[in-house]
């Protein structure tokens, strides 16, 4: 089976995080430019920029979702760091540094953050949180006015919980 190139550029960039996983600060953009290097195009910046330009987007779009996927704990605990579970559960060995809408995020160690970095990621856990919490109820209330409708529909029904049909 031919292996689509597409995971080669992943091992790429997943091998350059690898190399620099001991570094404070993480950039999708300077892994990207690395990739870039190793890969041998970084000529093409001068030859063919366009070029040059599209593949270092594409280059840095993989290497945001493996820095994401890496250190970002949402769904994964492999970014959760061993070390602090007990004191601290939860906590992940590296956070998003605190950066502007339009700017590209870096990955700073937790030991590293300042307090700005540690604001911004309060705020963006919590902004996160409470989108998820809000969406959580809404499930629950299309399900509520699903049953009801059911109910009504079927001469009363008893009610149901996602929960409780979930259970049977």
């Amino acid at each position: 089976m031919k292996r689509d190139a597409s995971h080669d550029l992943r091992d790429v960039v997943q091998a350059i995080i690898e190399v620099r996983k001991a570094e404070e600060r993480i950039s999708p953009a300077w892994i990207a430019t690395e990739a870039m290097i190793n890969l041998g195009a970084d000529d093409l910046q001068k030859t063919k920029p366009l070029v040059y330009l599209a593949a270092h987007l594409q280059l840095r779009q993989i290497a945001r979702k493996a820095c994401r996927k890496q250190f970002d704990a949402e769904d994964d605990d492999d970014a959760l760091d061993p070390a602090q579970q007990e004191l601290f559960p939860g906590l992940q060995s590296r956070y998003p540094a605190a950066h502007s809408d339009g700017e590209e995020p870096s990955y700073v160690v937790r030991d590293a953050m300042s307090a700005k970095d540690v604001s911004f990621n309060v705020r963006r856990l919590r902004r996160e949180g409470a989108t998820k919490l809000g969406r959580a109820r809404a499930l629950e209330a299309w399900w509520a006015a699903r049953i009801a409708g059911r109910d009504d529909a079927g001469g009363g029904r008893r009610k149901s919980t996602p929960e409780s049909v979930a259970a049977e």
